[in-house]
């Protein structure tokens, strides 16, 4: 018998970890980190319900913090099993567990140092990273693999970040898929997802599913950029580091090939991190349509561009005058040196703050794009001036289009729980499955345990 419990993102939208129990012996699909409000985030201090040193193996769908960031916690806590991923998203996890130890401790430093009374928790460190990573084992996009006796898995393309995967898994004779977090049809930088084929329970990302993405992103970036420009101040705009900024920097290279007031645009970007993401896309050609570079060397083509690498590179930003671009994580303006730039020039009624994906709720994205009047950041009280701007085409994620499109691909009658969404979406899904499919469907609870 198998058994499916939902540990995390049911109900919410980060700290995906789904438990499967297979003949009593057991493994994680995802292994993420609860973000956006405090009471989310306690979440990542619950007992798991089984003891790490009893998870045998973790399936990884891709490298995103609220999938992967939860792991060295794990480990440090007493797995030693196998952690399954592709070769892509193994360079993703260096990089995005690195800083999240490294962030971890900052927080945690600053907290101490202004005398709070309980400072941020710090996980795991780097050494938890390092001892992570050895545990790594990479499978190409295709290519099934035993993950538990019983248990087979093969991979395929999402279409959502680089090196991203849904999972499909031969237990008992069933197919059950698992989603992770579905891209868009016709992007970019990444090829379609791939068909999902047999099913005959699909546990499914609901991020987007209750609504579409609005056309024509190009043309909405190109306008704001432009309006930025016209007001003559700074512009920031907060990106994730992997995948997202890689698509902006490709969109504002193209803006840039036909817009001369653009071309023309300074494009800082001030993200250490960005740049070690950008260099995995030259390390996986194959994982990624071609880049058009336009002759230029800069990432993505881009022109007028620089890169803030140091600290004091950063802070130099904060002396530009006049209009100019600045992108920098996080993407929901929930740490990083985002929050540097934000402290700076939200108060300006000629600064433009710009967002390009999800914000999910509690975070200062999320605040800011609701109408925020009044930020209060660093020990600073300040009125939001700023035009803050929402640019939800260019999510990574699947809106209702695309999972419509997406679920015409499965052959059979699957079972559909709906997880990594709010509460309002994860409905949306479950209810167009029930209606239109014809599935039965419904929406993942924390803690509940169903057989599969």
């Amino acid at each position: 018998m198998a058994e499916l419990t939902f540990v995390g993102a049911a109900g919410t939208v980060t700290g995906s970890k789904h438990l499967l129990t297979v003949g009593g012996r057991r493994l994680f699909v995802d292994c993420g980190l609860f973000q956006g409000t405090e009471d989310v985030t306690a979440l990542n201090g619950a007992p798991l319900p089984v003891e790490p040193d009893d998870i045998e193996a973790v399936v990884i769908t891709h490298g995103h913090l609220d999938h992967i960031g939860y792991l060295p916690k794990l480990v440090h806590d007493g797995f030693s099993g196998t952690i399954y991923c592709t070769p892509a998203t193994q360079a993703l996890m260096q990089i995005v567990l690195d800083d999240s130890a490294h962030l971890q401790e900052e927080m945690r430093q600053r907290g101490l140092e202004h005398d709070q009374p309980a400072a941020p928790p710090s996980y795991y460190d780097e050494r938890d990273v390092v001892r992570t990573m050895r545990l790594v084992k990479t499978l190409p996009l295709a290519t099934p693999f035993d993950v538990l006796p019983g248990v087979r898995a093969t991979y395929h393309n999402a279409a959502h970040v680089i090196g991203s995967a849904f999972i499909t898994f031969e237990i008992e004779g069933k197919h059950v898929v698992f989603s992770g977090d579905l891209g868009r049809y016709g992007r970019t930088l990444l090829y379609d997802p791939d068909p999902i084929g047999p099913a005959d329970t699909i546990v499914c990302e609901s991020t987007y599913a209750d609504r579409p993405h609005p056309p024509a992103s190009l043309d909405a970036l190109e306008a704001t950029l432009l309006a930025g420009i016209a007001r003559g101040g700074a512009m920031v705009l907060p990106a994730f580091a992997v995948e997202r900024t890689q698509d902006i920097l490709l969109a504002i290279a193209a803006i840039q090939a036909r817009q001369p007031k653009v071309a023309a645009l300074p494009v800082h970007l001030d993200s250490p991190m960005a740049e070690k993401v950008d260099v995995v896309f030259g390390q996986f050609p194959d994982a990624h349509k071609p880049i058009p570079h336009d002759g230029a060397s800069t990432p993505f083509g881009v022109r007028n561009f620089s890169m803030a690498v140091t600290t004091d590179e950063s802070k130099q930003l904060n002396h530009i005058e006049g209009p100019h671009l600045i992108i920098s994580a996080s993407g929901m303006a929930s740490g990083g040196r985002v929050l540097h730039h934000l402290h700076n020039h939200v108060a300006q009624a000629s600064s433009t703050i710009i967002f390009v994906g999800y914000q999910s709720r509690g975070t200062l994205g999320f605040l800011l794009t609701n109408g925020m009047k009044t930020l209060h950041l660093y020990g600073d009280t300040m009125p939001v001036r700023a035009h803050i701007i929402d640019l939800a085409g260019f999510s990574g994620h699947a809106d209702d289009s695309d999972f419509k499109r997406w679920f015409a691909t499965c052959t059979g009658t699957p079972h559909l729980y709906a997880v990594h969404g709010e509460p309002a979406s994860a409905l949306a899904l479950a209810a167009f499955v029930k209606t239109e499919l014809g599935w039965p469907a419904e929406a993942a609870q924390r803690g509940k345990t169903v057989t599969i």
